[in-house]
């Protein structure tokens, strides 16, 4: 019996325009089904790089900013 072992999702290993596709769903081919845990990591992700701000503020993923 074989086992696969599977690598830990870690955002920090994509470019910043690749989890926006991951987070929106805009190509079909490079689709993931993410769970909660990597939908997280990918807003924290993208958050602490500040990219994509608005489109995730938009997407109610990240909370408004304080007028």
């Amino acid at each position: 019996m074989t086992q696969t072992k599977r690598e830990p999702f870690n955002a920090g290993d994509f470019s910043s325009r690749k989890l926006m596709e991951l987070v929106s769903g805009e190509r079909d081919s490079d689709r993931l089904m993410l769970d909660q845990d990597a939908l997280d990591a990918v807003v924290s992700e993208l958050a602490s790089r500040r990219h994509y701000l608005r489109e995730l503020r938009d997407r109610g993923l990240l909370a408004p900013r304080a007028s």
